[in-house]
Parts: structure tokens; C-alpha cells; sequence
């Protein structure tokens, strides 16, 4: 018994040395729950106790640790934090000392989100060779956002203030919940087929990642990646990253910072055309002083162009006096030569020979009509003495005179010689006028 008395502990000694221990064994651990009897005081700090069906645990919040986290413990809310443990002394109470802390589930998200930034960097989604360039000054912008949030009117207020009358399409999509990333696609599809869209801005104002999630969505990344047109991702905040502010072309911080990226200051392209202006009037007048020294210097070794010209002018002279009289002689040849064609044209009229042609078919019509009256009367006795002969020939005369032509029955053969038709055979006799079939009784010869 004494010996146990040596080792009593004051009750401070042993929550201290508890606490060392607990400090000791867990220095940070993860933990889930059910926030509940959440409060906050003036000094800034969060105090809740974490709960599942059969435990709770006291947990604080410092406010040096919340003040940069997105998300704040919410009362009822399902959460995953990380902290030490350690035992508040005064009370003698262990405790977790939170730094980090998010919904449940948003662990799950922020894996897949690494997972697939990790997969398409690898496939080269993210490579900076592939990214296109802004254009300059885009005659038309599609802005692809929903309708009703203040990311249209802050666009447009500050595009109207940058560079005013530029044309902006606002193509209405969803950009939160299950259905955004299908309607996100199907824009980034559409929109290429507008006529006159330079520049796509796939925008939304800041949220969580739940809310940011279909940003991060693969189907979307890959539109994006084979979009035909420069696209700028204006997601979230500036510290907001998504999986398609790595696939865009470009990244703004903010959609007003996304106004600054794709169209240039009005103002200062004016200020800096004033300036080139400036700077190009000056080069000019230096060169066209230079040149007009160097014409200046040029003349002056130039000899007298007045003497020059009186010799030219009296040149001109002789040379137009020769001309004229070259061309008088010509002239005259050419009278001549045409008189000369003229007199054998006269001697080769066709007129003559056409009239010598003229007499010679008078006189050979009457001779043409004569022929052809003698040739006709010639063919027609040909043709009288024709049908003559041919009449003759008819076998139809023959049987008109009382002869008879007898056929065998029923091929039809025609008897030549009585002897070669059996007794008792039918035959067909053909007269000038019908046939008559009969049986032969016999044959004489």
C-alpha cells in the first residue's frame, strides 16, 4: 500500500500527462461525423461537437485556420476534418484542434478530380502546343453562361466600357447540376457553326466544387479540347481551378478578367495608333527631307536642258518634213497601183462569162425537155411489154385455160408423175377457179 502511494498523481500532473500522450500517439488524424451544439463566439472560433450513432467528440475551429478554407462547419452537416488531439486541462476534456475540414464526399470528388487531371495531362489534353490563339479583335464573342446570374450584365458592362459595339452571342446553358455538362457540350458543338464567333468564353461566378463539378466532367474537357474555335474558361474565382481551365486555350482568373483577355483596351489601341502615328509622320518627314537634299543635289549636276531641247526641237522639224514627204510618195504609188487592178478587174468581169453561160442553158433547155420526153416514151413501152410477158407467165392463165394442178394431202406436194400416188390416196386439185379433194382410184400412164 505504500509502495501504490508513492505514485499518486495531482490531477494536473495526470491530465497533462494524458494529454502528452494523446498529442503523442495521434499528432493528425482524419476524422467523420455529424456536426452538432455548433456556436461561434466574438473571438472568431468554431465550436461544435462531431457525433455518429454511438460517440461524440468536442472539436474547435481556431479562427486563424478558417479564415482560408472554403467551406465552414455547418450544424447537421456531414463532415471530414483533420486535427491533433489533444485534453483541454481546465476542464479535462480531450478534444480535437481542427485545420482542415469539408463536406463528406468532397473527398471522393477531389480524387477524381486528381485522377482524371492526371489522366488527360498524360493523353497531352493540357500540352500548350495545342492551344490556339486569341484572336486580335474578335468581331463577334459567344458567351456560353446561364441567363439569369450577374456574369451577362458584368460582361457586357465591362466589354461595353473596354471596346464597345462588339457583337456578343449569349448562348444560354446551365452551369450547375446533373444536366449542365450535356447542354455545356452540345454549345461547345453548336457554336463554331455561327456565322461570324471567333472566340468561345465558357463562364460562371465562383461556388463549391459540387457546384463547379461539371467543369470538371471528361465529356467536357474533350469538346473543349477539339473545339474548332479559341475557347477561354472564366470559372469560379481566381483560386477555383477546373479540368477545363486546364484544357482551354486560356484561363482567366474571373469572367471580368476574361473581358481583359480576349478584347483589347479601346483607349489604349488609340493612345498607341497617336503614338505610331506620331512616330511614322516623323520618319517620313526625316526621309522626305532626305530626298528632297538628294533631288536638290542631283539637279544641280545635271547639264542645260533647255539647249538640249532646242536641238531636240529642230530635229522633230526635219524629221516631220521627211515624213511628209515619204508619205506623199506613197500615197501616189499606192493611186497608182490601184488604177492598175482596177483595169485588170474590168478585163476579168465575171460578167461576160456569166452572160456567155446564160446563152449556152437557153439553148440547151429545149434539147433537155426533148431527151427525157424520148426516155420517158422509151420506159414506157418497156414497161407495156413487161406486164405482156409476165401475163403469160401467170400461172393463173395456164389454169384458166382448163389446166389443173393436183397436191398431194396433207404436205401439200405437188404431182409431177401419176405413178408415184398409190390408190386409194387423197389429193387436192386446184382449178382457174377453187380446188376439189378427192381419192385416187388408180393411176394410167
Amino acid at each position: 500500500m505504500e509502495q501504490e502511494l508513492t505514485n499518486i498523481y495531482t490531477v494536473s500532473s495526470l491530465t497533462r500527462e494524458i494529454r502528452g500522450h494523446l498529442e503523442t500517439h495521434f499528432p493528425l488524424v482524419w476524422v467523420s461525423g455529424e456536426v452538432s451544439n455548433l456556436r461561434r463566439p466574438v473571438s472568431g472560433h468554431y465550436y461544435f461537437t462531431l457525433k455518429d450513432a454511438t460517440a461524440q467528440l468536442r472539436a474547435v475551429l481556431f479562427k486563424g485556420n478558417h479564415l482560408h478554407l472554403r467551406y465552414k462547419p455547418e450544424e447537421g452537416r456531414q463532415i471530414l476534418c483533420r486535427g491533433r488531439i489533444t485534453v483541454y486541462e481546465q476542464r479535462g476534456d480531450y478534444q480535437l484542434i481542427v485545420d482542415y475540414l469539408e463536406p463528406v464526399g468532397l473527398g471522393v470528388l477531389a480524387q477524381a478530380f486528381e485522377a482524371l487531371k492526371t489522366r488527360l495531362a498524360a493523353e497531352g489534353l493540357f500540352d500548350a502546343a495545342h492551344k490556339k490563339r486569341l484572336p486580335f479583335l474578335p468581331r463577334r464573342i459567344a458567351l456560353l453562361t446561364s441567363p439569369t446570374g450577374a456574369v451577362v450584365r458584368d460582361f457586357l458592362r465591362l466589354l461595353n466600357d473596354r471596346f464597345p459595339h462588339i457583337h456578343v452571342l449569349v448562348y444560354p446553358v446551365k452551369v450547375q447540376g446533373a444536366e449542365a455538362a450535356g447542354e455545356i457540350v452540345q454549345a461547345l458543338r453548336e457554336v463554331p457553326g455561327y456565322p461570324g464567333v471567333e472566340v468561345i468564353v465558357l463562364a460562371r461566378g465562383g461556388g463549391s466544387l459540387e457546384d463547379l463539378w461539371p467543369f470538371n466532367e471528361e465529356r467536357v474537357a474533350r469538346t473543349i479540347y477539339h473545339c474548332p474555335l479559341p475557347v477561354v474558361s472564366a470559372i469560379g474565382h481566381e483560386v477555383d481551378y477546373t479540368i477545363a481551365d486546364f484544357v482551354a486555350d486560356v484561363r482567366a482568373p474571373t469572367p471580368s478578367a476574361a473581358v481583359e483577355l480576349v478584347v483589347p483596351d479601346r483607349g489604349e489601341i488609340q493612345r498607341r495608333l497617336e503614338r505610331t502615328a506620331t512616330t511614322l509622320y516623323r520618319v517620313w518627314r526625316r526621309h522626305l527631307d532626305a530626298e528632297r537634299r538628294h533631288l536638290i543635289s542631283v539637279a544641280r549636276r545635271l547639264p542645260d536642258l533647255s539647249r538640249r531641247l532646242v536641238d531636240l526641237r529642230l530635229r522633230l522639224d526635219e524629221r516631220a518634213e521627211a515624213l511628209t514627204r515619204r508619205f506623199a510618195r506613197y500615197r501616189s504609188d499606192q493611186k497608182q497601183r490601184l488604177y492598175l487592178a482596177q483595169s485588170r478587174l474590168l478585163l476579168l468581169s465575171p460578167r461576160r462569162a456569166i452572160q456567155e453561160r446564160r446563152q449556152w442553158l437557153d439553148q440547151l433547155s429545149p434539147r433537155l425537155v426533148l431527151s427525157w420526153r424520148r426516155r420517158q416514151e422509151t420506159r414506157r413501152q418497156h414497161l407495156c411489154y413487161c406486164e405482156s410477158h409476165l401475163e403469160k407467165l401467170d400461172p393463173m392463165s395456164i389454169l384458166k385455160r382448163g389446166y389443173a394442178v393436183a397436191t398431194r394431202l396433207p404436205d401439200g406436194a405437188i404431182i409431177r408423175e401419176a405413178n408415184t400416188v398409190p390408190a386409194g390416196a387423197n389429193i387436192r386439185v386446184r382449178v382457174y377457179q377453187g380446188a376439189m379433194d378427192c381419192e385416187v382410184i388408180g393411176a394410167t400412164e
